[in-house]
């Protein structure tokens, strides 16, 4: 049986997004394919995950929509 589901890397941990219907210790084989946001928004708010923003003064969410704006 071929499914695919989309999972998250979190310490260390492949996550499934979606609750999975395999029994406990299933052995399966992963296909890794990396998945591009498909969004300004999801972009910023990943943007937003990885850099500290307690020192940056401006949000870089508002940059990019007003950006956005302007093209």
């Amino acid at each position: 049986m071929d499914k695919v589901i989309e999972v998250i890397y979190e310490d260390g941990v492949f996550k499934p997004l979606k609750k999975v219907e395999f029994p406990e210790k299933t052995r399966l084989k992963i296909r890794i394919e990396a998945v591009k946001p498909s969004g300004i928004l999801e972009i910023a708010r990943e943007f937003r995950k990885r850099v500290n923003l307690t020192k940056i003064e401006e949000d870089p969410l508002e940059i990019l929509l007003e950006m956005r704006e302007r093209i």
